[in-house]
């Protein structure tokens, strides 16, 4: 029997309080690692409704389609008791740079190493008509532009494009640091001078950089022209290759986030970045042997430095 309260009405029990149904979540940012965000979104999908707006902000790419695929039913076959669970989503990325480097007594502190900046746009609804946006979502986006950490809010169409050309760099220089166990920079060697001086580049380990530049760019460019037909100008080999090599330069310094987990033993997040390409190229009938064999070699790596770590 639930207890009387002074002015003679019942107190709702503790059982009935722990029986309420939670709070829905109107606003969330899922910034975990790419294999641990299905699981994450998972453990709060109850509480998300069309009135919520979820931002993902994840390395690789293929995230918001897997969450269509494993929570909801394709297009077609939506309902209106279905339609009505469904959050809109921004996705996002960023170019800051951050490093798990905890001291004593530190052991869930990142720094900051570097300033970047951070961009977000709404992705359009698989809805048809697509549903006006909740109130959630113009408050997220008024919030996000309000960081301090250089954020804007972009059309689709921008932050797409500005993705793939994210993942063709992450495609191409994570994995090679993480088997090489190397900074970013020595994807982009100065080239040799003609005198041969003994302290410039070595000109063979240039050429093979060369080589593996120009043929790992000419296949994610080959990828993208039968995935995003409508891009190809903009994303060819050539300038897939210049955007890479601009990256890897001005982040020379930098350890990439690839070449951490697998020095610390954990799972990496090549399945959604080389991973992505090769089930993309797959998809387009586009043969993929270079991210095929990073993906791959990664993999094993990955396994080896996790078995290593418990050893």
């Amino acid at each position: 029997m639930a207890p009387t309260r002074q002015d003679g009405k019942a107190e709702a029990s503790s059982d009935n309080k722990n029986n309420s149904k939670p709070e829905k979540i109107r606003r969330l940012i899922l910034a975990t690692k790419a294999q641990d965000t299905l699981q994450a979104y998972w453990s709060v999908k109850s509480r998300l409704c069309s009135q919520s707006t979820v931002v993902l902000l994840q390395n690789g790419m293929g995230m918001y389609e897997a969450i269509q695929r494993e929570f909801y039913p394709s297009p077609h076959q939506y309902q209106k008791e279905t339609a009505a669970d469904i959050p809109t989503f921004v996705i996002g990325t960023n170019s800051h740079g951050c490093l798990r480097k905890p001291l004593e007594g530190e052991e869930f502190v990142t720094h900051h190493t570097a300033v970047g900046s951070c961009q977000f746009a709404i992705r359009p609804s698989l809805l048809n008509p697509p549903p006006s946006l909740p109130q959630s979502a113009l408050d997220m986006l008024t919030a996000l532009g309000s960081t301090g950490l250089d954020a804007t809010v972009t059309n689709w169409s921008d932050l797409h494009h500005r993705l793939l050309l994210k993942l063709a760099a992450n495609a191409t220089i994570n994995p090679v640091t993480a088997l090489a166990d190397c900074h970013n920079g020595y994807l982009a060697p100065p080239p040799p001078p003609p005198d041969g001086s003994s302290q410039c580049t070595d000109q063979g380990y240039y050429e093979s950089m060369q080589s593996y530049m120009s043929s790992a760019c000419a296949e994610i460019s080959a990828i993208y022209a039968r995935a995003h037909p409508h891009l190809h100008g903009e994303l060819t080999a050539q300038a897939i290759e210049d955007y890479v090599l601009h990256i890897a330069r001005t982040t020379a310094r930098n350890r990439s986030s690839m070449l951490q987990d697998v020095a610390s033993g954990r799972q990496t997040e090549v399945e959604w970045i080389n991973g992505y390409l090769v089930r993309l190229g797959k998809q387009h009938g586009v043969s993929t042997p270079v991210n095929t064999l990073l993906y791959t070699l990664v993999k094993l790596k990955e396994a080896a430095s996790h078995h290593n770590a418990y050893d």
